[in-house]
């Protein structure tokens, strides 16, 4: 029997609508398994929920299962119907607090730019957040108007077109700062720890953008 691929949909949102709740922001991250980089992420909410049948057939996923021209191409069109907003933690972040810490901090200042610069939602307006897979402190409404979802990118649009936008931006990202350091190819591998990466990081040691939390031994024959 053929398997029918499962899209994300507004579930998730549209019970927060029903409560009379307005604004439902996704958030979620990426390159928190990076050797090297920031960790990054996005905050998105629907513009208006009449769109959202439109938005569904756009083929919006968890970035992991979009090809890269796919996910680019969706990038360009997903600001069209809904607000967003990036946050990142740099390297230095990252070794000081942890990726897990530094993780946080990213979504907190995704989230925060989005409240503060898009229809001025933190201005008394109802909202909620929904989280791929994390509980984040020390935001606005606290822990009372958060859910997180676990593997959230396959199942809310909104959280899927989060992971989308800060995917794209940080891979592009990526591809500059490759620029700077061109022995790792990271416009290829994007900082993550390929073959090809871990050989150039045998050879060539590590830069100042590599996070020293990931330093590990490089394995004899890698030369």
């Amino acid at each position: 029997m053929q398997v029918v691929k499962k899209f994300p949909d507004f579930s998730f949102e549209e019970s927060f609508w029903r409560q009379g709740i307005g604004t439902v922001v996704g958030v979620d991250e990426v390159g928190r398994g990076s050797l090297a980089g920031p960790v990054v992420a996005g905050a998105v909410f629907i513009k208006t929920p009449a769109s959202k049948e439109a938005i569904l057939k756009l083929g919006i996923d968890d970035s992991k299962r979009l090809s890269a021209g796919k996910r680019r191409a969706l990038a360009k069109i997903i600001p069209k119907y809904f607000n967003s907003a990036i946050g990142q933690a740099s390297v230095e972040e990252i070794d000081t607090l942890g990726i897990v810490r530094a993780t946080g901090r990213a979504m907190r200042r995704a989230i925060i730019r989005i409240m503060n610069s898009e229809l001025g939602i933190m201005n008394g307006k109802s909202y909620f957040i929904i989280i791929d897979g994390y509980k984040m402190k020390h935001l606005p409404g606290g822990l009372r108007r958060q859910l997180n979802i676990i593997k959230g990118d396959q199942k809310s649009v909104s959280i899927a077109a989060a992971s989308i936008m800060a995917k794209v931006y940080r891979d592009r990202l990526m591809a500059n700062l490759s620029k700077q350091f061109p022995v790792y190819k990271w416009g290829r591998n994007k900082g993550y720890g390929t073959k090809l990466h871990i050989k150039a990081l045998g050879k060539y040691g590590c830069c100042v953008l590599h996070r020293s939390v990931f330093r590990l031994p490089v394995p004899f024959g890698f030369e």
